[in-house]
């Protein structure tokens, strides 16, 4: 299977005011497996949705639960959206060592957005875990996950909850670099934020490796979670994610066993 095979295209979500959002459905598992549609979308921020948006994802969708990844300043800064008020919201913010987010900062020309995700499990585990948690409750579903560009954050998360119930790792490259045609509407966006004016640099100043979705990146880091914490299974494990809990990811995302 190559990167763009079709399992992970078509997958978009028809938001008006998000720019990186779509369903994991369809993606598939070594077994033969799929993802089931519309039980776990992933997107950047939400505070651009406008009416029919809301009710795309709330009559369409039937939404019931945002997982938001950002900083609590970052919320108390940029806001929610009218979809809080709608649903149950769940804060996890996920962080590295220095808890302050890559596009607001003077970073180098050159660079590699892997080392931050690997900051993401040293320092984040306990809410990502609960994160994943989260979405092993059906009552819960369906789920959103976001962050503010649902690139990097969004991206470890969803990739480490496709690995624990046996995405391909192909599907799980494809479906992070799935957000390479939206970049520059991210970079857009991310220049309109409050966050982004109060940041030490430019939006339009960062590198571009800053907002870069390479397939390479994701395959770096599914090679050091295999290496450093054996999959996402060893890594669950020591995070305190049980069997039974990541049992009933598997029963509430995938199309059941032929």
């Amino acid at each position: 299977m190559t990167d763009g095979d079709s399992s992970t295209t078509g997958r978009e979500l028809p938001l008006r005011g998000a720019v990186n959002a779509r369903d994991l459905g369809g993606l598939r598992t070594a077994d033969g497996r799929q993802v089931r549609r519309l039980r776990v979308l992933r997107s950047d921020l939400l505070t651009e949705l406008d009416t029919d948006d809301v009710d795309f994802l709330l009559g369409d969708c039937g939404l019931r639960t945002i997982i938001d990844l950002r900083a609590p300043g970052e919320i108390t800064t940029d806001g929610s959206g009218r979809m809080a008020d709608r649903v149950t919201v769940h804060n996890t913010h996920v962080h590295g060592a220095d808890r302050v987010r890559l596009d607001l900062t003077a970073v180098s020309p050159e660079g590699n957005i892997v080392d931050r995700y690997v900051q993401y499990l040293d320092h984040s585990s306990a809410n990502i875990a609960a994160a994943l948690d989260l979405l092993a409750t059906a009552e819960h579903l369906p789920a959103l996950v976001h962050c503010a560009a649902g690139k990097d954050r969004t991206g470890v998360v969803i990739a480490l909850l496709l690995a624990l119930v046996g995405v391909r790792a192909d599907d799980i490259i494809a479906d992070y670099a799935a957000t390479t045609p939206n970049i520059a509407a991210l970079r857009a966006r991310s220049a309109r934020a409050r966050t982004a004016r109060a940041g030490s640099v430019a939006v339009d100043r960062l590198p571009a490796w800053v907002f870069a979705a390479d397939a390479s990146t994701m395959r770096q880091f599914l090679a050091h979670l295999d290496t450093e914490h054996g999959g996402a299974v060893g890594w669950a494990a020591r995070a305190g994610l049980d069997q039974a809990t990541r049992d009933r990811l598997a029963d509430n995302l995938l199309t059941p066993p032929r």
